[in-house]
């Protein structure tokens, strides 16, 4: 029995763990798919006009929390250190992505909207792409101009994507009593338009959560136009210079 579990726990470690392996890519992906299914359930779900659709979207819910508990369990298993995993912060936002839905269940809460807290798992995607990106960038030995401007849009897209996403989600949990934030999607729009700096709609939050959620928006603004100054710096040299660099560059963001 022991023997048993030794191996179902290796076999964990390399499906989670061992970055290297073709295992860790092909759950990783599945994961991801999983995710952004299960996300997108909840972000239509919030809008009314797909009401009727409520038991398809309760039964992807189901689904996607099955697996992620799997994972959770198997997560633990897995790690050479298993209370690292459980308290530290990625392992926080794995029970995170499963714990609303079964206090749901067992009606401990009505608020249905917090379930919108899975947009974290982005987070972990984040870390495993991150993960991939470096060790694919360390074994290459041509690190030119134009690689790593492409990882820099790559990188600047992602992160308005992410914003959206995240505080879009936060500002419904938090505002889904004001009109404008009606649903998931008026508050990704909402989220969109702050990170524009664009101001069409007029909307200001009502919830003193709602206005720091504007603050930090307005905030990665300016993060994000000045680390776009840099990327167009970067297009612009390139561009009239042609110049290769093999510097080593620190991709561990």
């Amino acid at each position: 029995m022991t023997n048993v579990f030794n191996r179902f726990s290796l076999f964990c470690r390399k499906m989670f763990y061992e970055s290297e392996t073709r295992l860790f890519v092909v759950a990783n992906d599945f994961l991801s798919v999983v995710i952004i299914i299960s996300i997108l359930a909840i972000i239509f779900e919030s809008v009314s006009k797909f009401s009727y659709y409520q038991k398809f979207f309760l039964t992807i819910e189901y689904i996607a929390v099955a697996i992620f508990s799997i994972e959770y369990i198997c997560r633990i298993i897995g790690s050479p250190k298993k209370l690292s995993y459980i308290f530290n912060f990625l392992g926080f936002i794995d029970l995170v992505s499963i714990l609303p839905t079964y206090l749901h269940i067992i009606n401990l809460t009505p608020l249905k909207s917090i379930r919108a807290l899975r947009i974290l798992r982005f987070l972990r995607m984040t870390h495993v792409a991150k993960v991939i990106k470096f060790e694919h960038l360390e074994r290459s030995s041509k690190k030119d101009m134009a690689t790593i401007i492409r990882l820099n849009l790559q990188i600047y897209f992602f992160a308005i994507f992410f914003i959206v996403l995240i505080f879009g989600n936060l500002a419904y949990i938090f505002e889904y009593k004001h009109p404008h934030f009606a649903n998931i999607p008026l508050s990704m729009l909402w989220v969109l338009e702050s990170l524009s700096g664009s101001s069409i709609s007029m909307t200001v939050p009502e919830t003193y959560p709602g206005i720091i959620i504007f603050m930090i928006v307005k905030f990665f603004s300016f993060i994000l136009l000045g680390f776009l100054i840099y990327i167009m710096g970067n297009i612009i040299f390139y561009v009239l210079l042609g110049k290769k660099t093999h510097q080593s560059i620190n991709y561990k963001l």
